[in-house]
């Protein structure tokens, strides 16, 4: 999918998302192609629900998707920001269909062990069948 200004295309080792000090970084040490799209306020312009980022991640072989992560970076409304990952899934479910889907939440603070955040996490997994991960201002993932 053409994703015009709203996407750039890399295999750099390193790859971050960023914004009021809440970052993802993710390592590439195979240098897969990912493409990292800018959802909030680019791809998507309504005033609907979405997160703030999309990755998606080539095989080496195929060339075709076979991994997407999507990132919200908020304050410490995790609800909120669960709500917001669900949109942006369900607005691509023709696109990411049959396709690994990791979630991440990059929030100020975060109840940690909180039934909460467990429950979140059994919910997406069930109904979107993607993994969801909260993180205190840093997240780190390895593709």
């Amino acid at each position: 999918m053409d994703y015009g200004k709203c996407a750039t295309q890399t295999t750099h080792k390193i790859i971050t998302a960023e914004d009021n000090r809440r970052r993802l970084t993710i390592n590439n040490p195979s240098a897969k192609v990912i493409r990292k799209i800018k959802v909030d306020g680019c791809l998507i312009i309504d005033s609907g629900k979405r997160c703030d980022y999309m990755f998606e991640i080539d095989d080496l072989v195929s060339q075709v998707i076979c991994w997407v992560i999507y990132l919200e970076l908020k304050g410490c409304d995790i609800e909120k920001a669960y709500n917001q990952l669900v949109a942006t899934i369900d607005r691509f479910i023709v696109e990411h269909r049959g396709i690994k889907k990791e979630c991440h939440i990059v929030a100020s603070r975060v109840p940690k062990a909180g039934p909460k955040v467990q429950q979140l996490k059994i919910r997406l997994l069930k109904e979107k069948k993607a993994t969801l991960i909260v993180s205190t201002d840093q997240a780190f993932v390895t593709i």
